[in-house]
C-alpha cells in the first residue's frame, strides 16, 4: 500500500470529523446561544437573530444526517424539537393549504388561540377590529404563493386587555408550500409610541392655548407652524398660512428700530397691533439649520383677547398636563405653568414657574396654590378659579402678589382656564403665570414720575419766579437797611421784611430740594462730625422731654454730599421724629458701613448693590398707617392740622437724598415707631484727601469788596438787575446793564475791550444767556463769567460746565453774597 499525502489524510479527517454527531450538536447550541443573546439584548437587530437562528437549524439538519447515517434519526428529531421549542419567539410551521405542521410553545404563550381550533384561525378571532382581520387574512394569502410580509395586530384577550403583535410569515423553500411564521409581543413599543403621540398632541394643544403666539419657520422666514392663539390674531388659518407659504414678514406694519423685536402687525379685520417677537434658530449637531422658533408677546393683552377654543378630541382631553411625560414643553416655556386639581392644589408645575419663585418642586407640587399667594389676594383669585372651575366662564386673568424663596414680591398675571375629561366633565385648572412684576413697577414708576415731574415742574417753575422776586425784595431791603441802621425808626420794621424774606427764601429752598433742582455743593465729608455738630441743636429743638441718643460706627467710610443740605435732612427727620411721639420718647441716630449685595426694593426705588454709608434715624412714637407709607415723601402730604405743617419736610429730604445719588427707605410698626434709612454711595478711599476741607470761614465781615472792575450785567427781570446794578455800584465798580442777551452783545462790540466780568441770567427772551457768553467767548476768549439762575436745572450748558472761568451764583442772594462773589471771581479776595 501506497503512503498517504498529506492532503489525503487532511481529507479522510475531514469526512471523518463531520460525521461526528457531537461537533454539530455544539454548532447547532451555539448558534441558538447567539439566536438568544441577540433576542434579549436591546440594541441588537433582529437580522442577527434570524441569521443565527438559520445557522442552527443548518448545524441541526447536518446533525440529523449525521445522526440518520448512523440510525439515530429519532434522536436527532427530538433534539431538534428541544432546541426550537426553547426559543422565546413564537415558532409556527403551516402547509401550502393552512394546517399546522409545528408550532412551539411560545406561539401558545404569544397567541393563546382556541384548543382543537386551527392556529391561524384561531389568529383571526383573537384579531381586535375588521381592519385587523382583514390586514391579516391579506398575510395569509400572500403565504399561500410564497411572499413573505408582516404587519402588527392589536389583540384583544379573554380577561379585557388589549396587547399588540407583530407577525411575520417567512416561505420555506424545502419542502415547497410550507411558511415559517414568527410572533414577537410589541405591546410595550406600541404603548410607547402611543404615549407619544399622546404627548405630541397635549403638546400642541399647549402650544395652541397659549396666552403668546407661537410659530416656526424655515431660513426664509416662511412659516412651519403657527398656533391657534397668533391665528386668531393674524386672523389667518394656520394650515393655509403654511401651505401657501406665508411669512411673519407678511404681516409686519412697522418696525421699531429702538427696541430690537418689537414691531407693529397688520391683525385680524385689519387692524393693527403690537408685539415683541423673540426668536431662537436651532442648529443640528453637525451645525446645519434647522428651523427658526419664535415667541409672540402681544402688548396690552386683557381678559377679552383670551378666549381659549375647547379641545375636540376627545382621547386627550382629559390628561392635559398631567402626565408626567409631557415635559419638554413644561422645561422649555417661556412662561410659568401649573396644573391644579379642583381643590386648587398643585399636581404639577414647570421650570419657568419654579425659577420665578425661586424655590424647589418638593415646595410648590402637593400643596395649595394659595400658600404662594399673599393672603390679600386670596378672596379675589378664589372667586375666579371658583368661576372656571364650575364652568362658568371658560377662562380668566387677574393678577395677585407672590413672594419668592428670598422674601421679594412678585406682581403675577394669571391666566386660567379650565380641563376635562374623557366625559367632558371639568377635571382640573391649567394657570399660565406671566411675572409683570417689572412692567407694573415700571407703569408705576412712570405714573409716580408724571406726577412727581407735573408737579416738579410747577414748583420748580414757581420756585424760579419766587427767586427773582426774592433777590429784589431782600436786596432793596439790604440797601434800605444799610441806610437806615439801628437805632433808626425805620429800622425794626424793615428787619421784619427781611427776616420774611428769608422765611420765603427756605420756602422756595425746599420746593427746589423737591424739584432736585436746587444748586448742590457736594464735597467729602465725615458723617460722624456732622451729626455730632448736630447734637447740641437737635437737643434744642426736640426739648427736655425726647431723649436723643446717637450712635456712631466704626471706621465709617465718608460720603461725597452737600453738608448744608445733609443737615437739612437729618435735622427734619429727627424733628417729625419727636413730633410723632408727642413730646415724649426717644430719637436715635445711627450710623454704619453698608455692604449691600443685592438689591434692595421699596415702593419705586431700587437701590442697587454697592458700598454704603447707612444713616438711620428712629423714634419710639406713634408709627405711620400703612396707607399712608407710600404717600409720605409727595409733596404738600400732611396728617397734621391745617395750620401746623406745609407737607414739605419730608418731600424736601426725598429730594435732597436722591439728588445726591442716595436712597431713602422708610419701616413703621404702628404704636412701636418708624426708622428712615438713609444709603449714600462712599467714596473710595483713593479718592479721599489726606485732609477733608473744613467749612470756609465767613470771610463777608473781614473782606475788603470794593472794587474798580467794569461788569455787564445782562438781566431781563428789572427789579433785579437794577437791585445788582445799585449794589455793585456802590461798591465802586463800573457797572453795564443789559436786558437781554442781543443788547448784551451790541454792548460787548462797542466796548468789550473794558469788560473784565459778564454777570448774566441764564433764561432770557431772544438770545439765551449761555449763547451769548458763547458768542462772546469767539471775541473775548478770556472773558470770565457768572451765571445766574433760580435753580441749577438750566445754569451750565453741557461742553462749557468744566471750563474754570465759569461761575455759578443761585438766585436769590444777598448783596454781600454778590459782592463777595464777584470779588472772589475777579480775583481779589
Amino acid at each position: 500500500m501506497l503512503p498517504l499525502t498529506p492532503l489525503k489524510r487532511l481529507k479522510r479527517r475531514t469526512k471523518r470529523l463531520v460525521r461526528q454527531p457531537l461537533i454539530w450538536g455544539l454548532i447547532a447550541w451555539v448558534f441558538i446561544l447567539c439566536a438568544l443573546g441577540n433576542y434579549f439584548l436591546v440594541g441588537l437587530h433582529e437580522s442577527w437573530t434570524y441569521f443565527s437562528l438559520f445557522c442552527a437549524m443548518a448545524a441541526m439538519t447536518l446533525l440529523g444526517w449525521t445522526i440518520g447515517s448512523s440510525g439515530n434519526a429519532g434522536a436527532f428529531g427530538d433534539l431538534l424539537r428541544q432546541a426550537i421549542d426553547v426559543l422565546p419567539e413564537a415558532r409556527l410551521i403551516t402547509a401550502r393549504d393552512g394546517t399546522t405542521v409545528y408550532a412551539n410553545p411560545g406561539f401558545h404563550r404569544l397567541l393563546p388561540t382556541q384548543p382543537g381550533k386551527p392556529e391561524l384561525s384561531g389568529i383571526l378571532d383573537l384579531l381586535d377590529g375588521e381592519a385587523a382581520q382583514v390586514e391579516f387574512k391579506r398575510l395569509r394569502a400572500n403565504a399561500q404563493v410564497g411572499i413573505g410580509d408582516h404587519g402588527e395586530f392589536p389583540l384583544l384577550l379573554d380577561d379585557g386587555s388589549r396587547e399588540w403583535r407583530r407577525i411575520s410569515v417567512v416561505p420555506l423553500r424545502k419542502p415547497i408550500g410550507f411558511s415559517l411564521w414568527l410572533t414577537r409581543d410589541v405591546s410595550a413599543r406600541r404603548e410607547m409610541e402611543e404615549a407619544q403621540r399622546k404627548e405630541f398632541r397635549q403638546t400642541f394643544d399647549f402650544v395652541d392655548n397659549l396666552p403668546v403666539g407661537f410659530f416656526s419657520s424655515d431660513q426664509n422666514g416662511r412659516f412651519r407652524f403657527v398656533n391657534q392663539t397668533l391665528g386668531d390674531w393674524l386672523g389667518i388659518n394656520p394650515e393655509m398660512a403654511r401651505a401657501t407659504g406665508m411669512g411673519l414678514s407678511d404681516f409686519v406694519l412697522e418696525m421699531n428700530e429702538g427696541v430690537e423685536g418689537v414691531m407693529s402687525l397688520k391683525g385680524a379685520g385689519g387692524q393693527p397691533f403690537d408685539v415683541y417677537v423673540r426668536q431662537t434658530e436651532l442648529y443640528d449637531a453637525k451645525g446645519h439649520f434647522v428651523h427658526n422658533r419664535c415667541i409672540v408677546l402681544r402688548d396690552g393683552i386683557e381678559q377679552g383677547d383670551i378666549t381659549p377654543r375647547r379641545v375636540q378630541t376627545t382621547s386627550h382631553k382629559a390628561t392635559l398636563g398631567y402626565d408626567p411625560r409631557v415635559r419638554w414643553l413644561f422645561k422649555e416655556a417661556p412662561i410659568g405653568i401649573a396644573v391644579l386639581d379642583l381643590d386648587l392644589k398643585v399636581n404639577d408645575c414647570n421650570r419657568a414657574f419654579l425659577k420665578m419663585l425661586g424655590r424647589h418642586q418638593e415646595a410648590i407640587v402637593g400643596r395649595p396654590l394659595f400658600d404662594q399667594i399673599k393672603a390679600e389676594n386670596h378672596e379675589d383669585a378664589s372667586r375666579q378659579l371658583e368661576k372656571v372651575a364650575m364652568g362658568v366662564i371658560a377662562a380668566v386673568r387677574f393678577d395677585v402678589q407672590m413672594a419668592t424663596a428670598r422674601g421679594r414680591i412678585l406682581t403675577i398675571s394669571v391666566f386660567a382656564g379650565h380641563m376635562e375629561d374623557e366625559t367632558g366633565q371639568i377635571s382640573g385648572l391649567v394657570l399660565h403665570f406671566i411675572d409683570a412684576t417689572e412692567q407694573r413697577d415700571l407703569e408705576l414708576q412712570f405714573t409716580q414720575a408724571q406726577k412727581m415731574q407735573a408737579i416738579g415742574q410747577l414748583a420748580g417753575g414757581v420756585a424760579h419766579d419766587f427767586n427773582n422776586v426774592l433777590t429784589a425784595l431782600t436786596g432793596f431791603c439790604e440797601i434800605l437797611l444799610e441806610r437806615h441802621p439801628k437805632g433808626d425808626p425805620d429800622h425794626q420794621e424793615l428787619q421784619q421784611i427781611y427776616q420774611s424774606g428769608n422765611r420765603a427764601t427756605d420756602l422756595v429752598r425746599q420746593l427746589l430740594a423737591f424739584s432736585r433742582k436746587q444748586t448742590l455743593r457736594p464735597k467729602i465729608v465725615d458723617i460722624s462730625e456732622v451729626i455730632s455738630d448736630l447734637s447740641s441743636m437737635l437737643n434744642r429743638s426736640l426739648g427736655e422731654t425726647v431723649q436723643l441718643r446717637i450712635e456712631h460706627g466704626r471706621d465709617l467710610k465718608q460720603i461725597r454730599v452737600d453738608t448744608g443740605q445733609l443737615e437739612q435732612v437729618i435735622v427734619n427727620l429727627a424733628v417729625n421724629a419727636g413730633h410723632a411721639m408727642n413730646g415724649e420718647g426717644e430719637v436715635i441716630i445711627r450710623s454704619a458701613n453698608a455692604d449691600v449685595s443685592e438689591a434692595i426694593e421699596q415702593a419705586h426705588d431700587t437701590m442697587p448693590p454697592g458700598q454704603y454709608v447707612l444713616i438711620e434715624v428712629s423714634d419710639t412714637g406713634c408709627g405711620i398707617p400703612p396707607e399712608n407709607l407710600t404717600k409720605i415723601f409727595e409733596p404738600f402730604f400732611t396728617t397734621k392740622d391745617v395750620d401746623k405743617g406745609t407737607g414739605l419736610g419730608l418731600s424736601t429730604v426725598y429730594g435732597i437724598v436722591r439728588q445726591t445719588d442716595g436712597f431713602i427707605f422708610v419701616d413703621s410698626v404702628i404704636n412701636k415707631g418708624t426708622t428712615f434709612s438713609i444709603y449714600f454711595p462712599a467714596v473710595d478711599d483713593a479718592q479721599v484727601p489726606k485732609k477733608v476741607d473744613k467749612k470756609q470761614p465767613d470771610l463777608f465781615d473781614h473782606a475788603d469788596l470794593t472794587g474798580t472792575a467794569t461788569i455787564l450785567l445782562v438781566e431781563d427781570e428789572d427789579p433785579v438787575r437794577l437791585f445788582g446794578a445799585r449794589a455793585l455800584s456802590a461798591k465802586g465798580y463800573n457797572v453795564l446793564e443789559a436786558s437781554s442777551g442781543d443788547m448784551a452783545w451790541e454792548i460787548v462790540q462797542k466796548q468789550g475791550d473794558n469788560i473784565d466780568l459778564i454777570i448774566t441770567d441764564v433764561v432770557m427772551p431772544g438770545m439765551k444767556g449761555p449763547d451769548m457768553v458763547e458768542l462772546v467767548r469767539a471775541r473775548l476768549p478770556d472773558i470770565k463769567v457768572i451765571f445766574m439762575s433760580g435753580y441749577a436745572e438750566d445754569v451750565i450748558p453741557e461742553g462749557i460746565e468744566n471750563d474754570p472761568t465759569i461761575h455759578f451764583l443761585p438766585k436769590p442772594f444777598k448783596l454781600k453774597d454778590l459782592a463777595f462773589k464777584v470779588k472772589d471771581v475777579l480775583g481779589e479776595v
